[in-house]
């Protein structure tokens, strides 16, 4: 198992500070217990490689992601699978992309507060507020989870592409749909997790905080759900921007990436 740190935010439209969201949870993951209280596990004694932080050009979106994907199919093709901590959401596209190449086709499980599926967002179409467009566009699908700002345009385009969408006001009204969720999934799943997708009261450290988010449980329970029902093939966790002077932020996201190392552990029997 390879955890990959993706130091980039050149797509960020407002708050700064992801591309220092992998060194933060790293920092903050030996203050962790290795063993699962919940799980019952270790999922350290699967084993659990750091990889070294992708180069990142500065400026240049394409060589950057061109980077990131090169890195990515590296270590598929080794066999690994692979937890990247970013960065700016749009890093999950040349994932994306990587995972494809090397593993074939699913279906993209997008965890967030904020659709992401602009054509283009100032002018650029690799933002981070166009990432699930441009994952959209691979002919691959996408599962929507946690949203709560969502612009016309691209609910008529998730609406055509025949995107599922289940927001945060309609789970916090019925509760977490979770077998729907896992109906509208296929087999085979990618987990794109946007830390901005929980309350910021839970989760303040994020460049676009928005009220009314999932809480931790939600979130952990619903992960665990996909894992233990569907093969996950890889995963990626974004948008962490710390916050100096405040930890749990950090503590939380680094809780959440090693729950979900230790699901997947558990789920294929490698402890």
């Amino acid at each position: 198992m390879v955890v990959l740190p993706v130091p980039y935010d050149l797509s960020l439209s407002w708050l700064l500070g992801a591309r220092k969201g992998p060194e933060a949870i790293l920092r903050a993951s030996p203050e962790l217990e290795f063993f699962d209280f919940e799980l019952g596990v270790d999922p350290s004694r699967a084993g659990i490689f750091t990889a070294p932080p992708v180069p990142i050009v500065a400026g240049d979106a394409v060589r950057s992601h061109r980077e990131i994907e090169e890195a990515a199919r590296g270590y598929l093709e080794k066999g690994k699978f692979l937890v990247a901590l970013g960065g700016d959401h749009s890093i999950a596209l040349p994932l994306v992309r990587a995972h494809r190449e090397a593993l074939g086709d699913f279906a993209v499980l997008h965890l967030d507060a904020h659709d992401d599926l602009y054509d283009a967002w100032q002018g650029s179409k690799l933002s981070h507020a166009s990432v699930m467009r441009r994952v959209a566009e691979l002919g691959l699908p996408v599962v929507q989870v946690g949203q709560r700002a969502y612009a016309e345009d691209s609910l008529r385009f998730a609406r055509e592409a025949g995107i599922p969408v289940f927001p945060a006001h309609e789970i916090h009204r019925r509760g977490m749909p979770t077998r729907a969720i896992l109906e509208a999934l296929p087999e085979r799943v990618y987990l794109s997790f946007d830390f901005d997708v929980l309350d910021p009261g839970e989760m303040p450290a994020v460049g676009t905080p928005l009220p009314g988010g999932l809480g931790y449980r939600q979130a952990v329970e619903l992960l665990e759900a996909v894992f233990f029902e569907k093969e996950v093939v890889g995963a990626d966790f974004v948008e962490l921007s710390p916050i100096p002077g405040l930890f749990y932020p950090e503590m939380t996201a680094a809780s959440l990436v090693y729950r979900a190392i230790g699901l997947k552990a558990r789920a294929a029997s490698w402890v």
